[in-house]
């Protein structure tokens, strides 16, 4: 038996669209950094595809973990590639999108809680490239490994929870002004 077929649905769906409303809330309480709202608002593209896609990958079997795999990836880029993904997008004269890219330039910061969140997607990628090697060995030998097949669901909800705190935590420093510009000025003053 799959481990997919274990997972509840509607759990999971909840817990996305939960995700997914607190994240706009995010993206409006940071408007004072840019730099955070790029965050909030590239893990809200990435929730909302995984809100979408999460029902229909569960039928792909195996290629469920691929699947969630490169949406982690892609929003590891996402964070990590910031700063040369708005300098194109500000160079391509979108409008408010440009404008909004171009204020990420201006004051950029690679956060601390942003590299959790990265690691978090990482170590969300390992699980799942695990599990889809144990599912692979059990479908072509003998030898039934277990382990990840048994682990994965309360593994995965301990790093949902651990990115929203990361995500929380973010947020919160941007409403505090953390990451205004004025604070980064004061900071490299000292």
């Amino acid at each position: 038996m799959d481990v997919l077929s274990q997972i509840t649905v509607d759990h999971n769906h909840l817990m996305n669209i939960f995700i997914w409303f607190a994240l706009v809330i995010a993206v409006f309480a940071s408007r004072n950094s840019p730099n955070v709202r790029w965050v909030a608002c590239s893990i809200l593209i990435a929730r909302t595809v995984d809100i979408l896609l999460y029902g229909w990958a569960l039928t792909t079997e195996g290629w469920f973990y691929l699947i969630m795999s490169v949406q982690d990836a892609v929003l590891i880029l996402l964070i990590i590639k910031r700063h040369a993904l708005a300098s194109a997008i500000a160079r391509l004269r979108l409008g408010t999108l440009s404008l909004f890219a171009k204020d990420c330039l201006s004051n950029f910061k690679m956060t601390s809680n942003e590299l959790m969140y990265v690691l978090i997607l990482s170590v969300s990628v390992v699980v799942n490239m695990a599990a889809l090697i144990e599912r692979e060995i059990r479908q072509f030998t003998e030898f039934k490994p277990m382990f990840i097949y048994n682990a994965y669901e309360p593994i995965k909800l301990v790093l949902t929870l651990l990115s929203v705190l990361a995500i929380l935590s973010l947020t919160i420093d941007a409403v505090r002004g953390f990451y205004s510009q004025d604070k980064v000025e004061d900071g490299q003053r000292q």
